[in-house]
């Protein structure tokens, strides 16, 4: 993916797994902001590097949308 757009806000965020992770809250600088599902932020901050913000999501994380309907990212850890 090379960027996003407001059309993503909202949209549902899933796992290489399909598990839900939450969804896009916003865009900031490129990135979009990700508000996690309940239990799943401690997980995401222990796949991001130490100097990344764990709630962020970048474009080169996406690995597929989903005709509008999902945006399946991979984390490091999977």
């Amino acid at each position: 993916m090379r960027h996003f757009s407001q059309d993503h806000e909202n949209m549902p965020v899933v796992d290489a797994r399909g598990e839900r992770l939450g969804r896009i809250a916003g865009i900031e600088d490129g990135e979009a902001r990700l508000e996690p599902k309940t239990g799943v932020e401690s997980r995401m901050e222990a796949a991001a590097a130490p100097e990344t913000d764990a709630l962020a999501i970048k474009p080169e994380q996406v690995v597929e949308v989903d005709d509008d309907e999902y945006i399946r990212i991979e984390l490091s850890d999977e």
